[in-house]
This record gives structure tokens, sequence and C-alpha cells, in this order.
């Protein structure tokens, strides 16, 4: 077998039966896939749901992803660009641990029911830190349940750290306007700061775009802060960022 990148293969059978479990998959569910590798939990999925969309970027899985029932829909390439242009109700993926942040910033724009994601468990504790914008986003579009621990001998070949597995579930309680404010501003990640800040100002409060530039400029942020990507932020340019918005939803 030909290892691809960081693809570790989930071989622990307990842990597959907790993915399954945690996913709650019904008849009428269209399951996405990040990572099909051998298809071990590809196939599990397809016992339960209507559909399986799984994207697999390593060509040399060919083999074994050929005989997984015809349910099973193979798409080859790169997940984080053929992402969104699937319709999906539910994502229960092992996520190769190199797209794991950039995969969670993707789907924030998508509606679904339910994820069940393995991930490194340097990325859980990005989730829990109050002091890491992960934190900050995830609350805001997520609640979050850690399902289980899973050590590193659950893989083949095993990786360099031990894993988390847990459930998110797009958020129903009501957002704050702050709060919807923070999260206009987050979606806006292929915008400098600058130019997301205004919109997010005129969405959410009808201001004109004039009034929006004159409210940001109050804000006193770096000229290279306000020309920096939404998609690039630290944690501490981030939250003087959140802490701006704060200071200015406040005040209306």
């Amino acid at each position: 077998m030909t290892k691809h990148l960081d693809q570790h293969f989930l071989t622990d059978k307990t842990v597959l039966q907790k993915i399954i479990a945690a996913a709650d998959i019904t008849p009428d569910d269209v399951i996405l896939e990040i990572g099909a590798g051998t298809g071990v939990l590809t196939e599990a999925l397809a016992h339960h749901a209507k559909k399986v969309i799984t994207i697999e970027i390593d060509t040399n899985m060919r083999p074994y992803l050929e005989k997984l029932p015809s349910s099973v829909h193979v798409i080859y390439g790169n997940a984080l660009t053929l992402i969104d242009t699937f319709s999906f109700t539910k994502i229960v993926s092992n996520i190769p641990y190199s797209i794991t942040e950039p995969l969670f910033k993707k789907i924030t724009h998508h509606s679904f029911a339910r994820g069940v994601l393995l991930t490194g468990k340097q990325f859980y504790q990005l989730l829990s830190d109050t002091k890491s914008k992960w934190s900050t986003i995830g609350k805001l579009f997520f609640t979050v349940k850690k399902i289980a621990d899973v050590s590193r001998e659950a893989f083949t070949p095993k990786p360099r750290t031990d894993s988390v597995l847990f459930v998110l579930e797009k958020r129903t309680i009501f957002l704050s306007k702050d709060e919807e404010l923070i999260k206009t501003f987050i979606l806006q990640t292929d915008k400098k700061v600058k130019n997301a800040l205004v919109s997010s100002l005129h969405k959410m409060y009808s201001l004109t775009q004039n009034q929006a530039k004159n409210a940001v400029d109050t804000f006193t942020l770096s000229p290279t802060l306000l020309e920096k990507s939404v998609d690039t932020l630290s944690n501490t340019q981030f939250y003087t960022i959140i802490q701006a918005l704060h200071t200015f939803s406040e005040k209306r």
C-alpha cells in the first residue's frame, strides 16, 4: 500500500463503531466523507445512508474503492476545492491532519445536520482553548461534543499524535446582535480585514458604505492589520478585531 501525504488508515473496529453510532445515520442521509483511504469507514457508512460522497486525493486507493457499494460516489481530488460543489446532510470523516483547519473553515459555510470528525488532538484542543480563535469560531457556528479520545495505535501507519472523535451540530440557539456581527465578519474569509469590517457593519446595522468606512476608521486598528486577509489572522490579531466589534456593538 502506498501512503500518500499524511494519510493514516483507521483499523480499530471499536472506534469505527463509535463513529457510526455518533453519526446517527438515517436512510435519507447523504454523507460526505473526506479521505476515503481504503474505504473501511466508507463501506460502513454506505450500509446506513442513502448515499455517500467520498473525496480521496490518492488515486493509489482506487483498487480498494472500486469494490464499494453502488451508493458510494468516489471523487478523486482535493477536498478543499471540491467540497463546495456538493450538498450533504452530514459530514463524517477521519480527516487528514494537514487539512483540518482549512476544512473546518470551509464547513462553516455549509448547512448540514451533523458532523462527526476524527482529528488530531491538537485541533480539538484549539476548539476548547478560550485563547484560540478556533474556540470562538467553533462556538458561533456549532455545538461541539467530545465522543472519545483515540490512541495513535488505532491507525496504520501510526500518526505522531493521538486523536479525538467529536460531534458537531449547527448551532440553533439564538445569536445576539453582537454575535451575528462577529459571525458575519468571520464568514468573509476571502476579503481583507478592512473590507470585511465595512461589509459587516453595512449589513448588520444598515449603514451606508461611507458610514461603515467612517466607523471602521474609529476602530484604531493598524493599517497593516486592516490590509491582512481575514483568513490569515493570528489569535492576537483576531481578538483585537473582535474586541473592536464588541465595543462598536455596545455603543449601538
